[in-house]
């Protein structure tokens, strides 16, 4: 059976330029600048966005914290030459990954040891490193043009579409 399905892209928003980036989700993509277009599409729409970043599923290495306590985790290739990864990082039940910072490590496996020191005496619930390489950023330059659409498109909340009340009306047409 063929596999028909795009790569998958981990997603990550920044809300403002002094806030850190955050994991939001994942899209499915052919290349790294549709995957960064995808993602305007499905995030960029509320809250307000200053920066995204993308990076193939299969590029991140890491794990829960049970996970990488058993070795249970596994990286991709080694890289051999040091190379910077960035840091993500769970450290309460309520948030998401968050960008922490970066390491210098010649393979994910490292970068993960390394990640996991830095991280202190409290070890994060889930802990991911990423090949600074692997990552797509939107354009600085191009913010204005990738985000700024978004803040036009008009919100409705659910309750704008009354739908109980198009509902109670279906029912009584139905019982005539």
């Amino acid at each position: 059976m063929n596999d028909t399905q795009w790569p998958r892209y981990e997603v990550f928003h920044q809300e403002a330029p002094d806030e850190p980036h955050r994991h939001v989700g994942s899209v499915h993509a052919p290349d790294a600048e549709i995957a960064l277009l995808n993602a305007r599409d499905v995030f960029v729409r509320r809250p307000e966005c200053s920066s995204l970043w993308v990076a193939p599923a299969g590029a991140i290495a890491g794990g829960t914290a049970q996970e990488l306590a058993s070795g249970a985790v596994t990286a991709p290739a080694t890289i051999g030459e040091p190379a910077e990864f960035l840091v993500f990082a769970k450290l309460d039940d309520r948030g998401t990954l968050t960008h922490l910072g970066q390491v210098q490590a010649s393979s994910s496996a490292q970068a993960l040891e390394q990640a996991a020191l830095a991280c202190g005496d409290q070890p994060p619930l889930v802990l991911w490193v990423v090949p600074t390489a692997q990552l797509t950023p939107s354009e600085a330059d191009q913010a204005e043009l990738l985000f700024a659409p978004a803040l036009d498109k008009p919100y409705r909340d659910q309750a704008f579409y009354h739908i109980q009340t198009a509902l109670r009306r279906l029912r009584q047409k139905g019982g005539e």
